[in-house]
């Protein structure tokens, strides 16, 4: 926003008319709502995943706690830029937004791209972690038979 104050160039959402910033605020509200689905399903990959690696991290003093902390973050900060984006809608009344609404759904848009990366980088983690897991237990069927003695052999 300062930088908008001072070069006087930037101002994307300041740019179209009112029917277009609407559009704007109506699709990302949209998109983000989408994107809580998603944490939703990754919140429940958390939760199920039962090898020893998550079992650690989640009983642990100062790393559960962190690791939850982060998740219900993300998960809040969604309904937190929808909400922005729907108040948007409501309060742009006119043609070239003299009051600046625009404003806070740019604000929602950069809150929103933050926690999209802390999403990314904790699915990740749990990916991570599961697959390690899942590799480390061994499937009896998937291991070579032993070798059996023959009778007199």
């Amino acid at each position: 926003m300062a930088t908008v104050r001072i070069t006087g160039a930037g101002d994307v959402l300041g740019w179209p008319d009112r029917e277009q910033r609407i559009a704007v605020y109506t699709t990302t509200a949209t998109v983000v709502a989408i994107i809580g689905s998603f944490i939703t399903a990754a919140v429940t990959l958390y939760a199920a995943a039962t090898g020893p690696r998550m079992r650690v991290l989640r009983t642990h003093p100062q790393k559960g706690p962190e690791f939850r902390r982060n998740w219900m973050s993300i998960l809040s900060a969604t309904l937190v830029v929808s909400g922005l984006c729907l108040l948007a809608v409501v309060l742009d009344t006119t043609e070239h937004d003299p009051r600046g609404v625009h404003w806070l759904a740019e604000g929602a848009v950069a809150l929103g791209v933050a926690r999209a990366v802390r999403l990314m980088w904790l699915f990740g983690k749990v990916i991570i972690g599961n697959d390690l897991d899942l590799g480390d237990t061994r499937d009896p069927a998937s291991q070579p038979p032993v070798p059996v003695r023959q009778p007199g052999a």
